[in-house]
């Protein structure tokens, strides 16, 4: 949860050209939970929850809200990409914001990711274009 107030900033943005997103709980809250282990269970409960998003028919995508970090360009997590991998099982539409980081671009090439090059552009109108043919789907969730 890296970037939770580009999600949000991003979420509004997509909420007024009429595209319906869900973001991730935020799990920042280790401080607030003690122990590692309360953390841990915490983690998993919310990582299920979201996945559970991702994994429903409705869902039609994923957006990867990613930015520089770590010095890595366009940088992914490894829980993100295990939502990417998910996806990608499940034949949903999958879409960075800002570009590919180098240590997954095979994969995300070969699994057709649309990278959005900071423009939410081409990802409205698709979007657009599918719900006039199919009106359940009507989610977007991403992280």
């Amino acid at each position: 949860m890296a970037f939770a107030t580009e999600m949000d900033r991003v979420a509004r943005l997509l909420a007024e050209d009429g595209v319906r997103a869900v973001i991730p709980e935020d799990i920042d809250v280790a401080a607030e939970l003690g122990s590692q282990s309360s953390y841990n269970q915490f983690k998993r409960a919310v990582s299920r929850a979201h996945i559970a998003k991702v994994r429903d028919p409705r869902t039609i995508g994923i957006l990867v809200i990613n930015f520089d970090k770590h010095g890595m360009r366009s940088y992914i997590g490894p829980n993100t990409f295990a939502e990417i991998a998910v996806a990608f099982a499940d034949r949903k539409r999958i879409y960075v914001l800002n570009g590919t980081p180098n240590m997954y671009a095979d994969e995300l090439s070969a699994w057709g990711v649309t990278d959005l090059a900071g423009d939410l552009g081409p990802l409205v109108e698709q979007y657009r274009h599918l719900c006039r043919q199919d009106r359940s789907q009507l989610k977007l969730p991403w992280s």
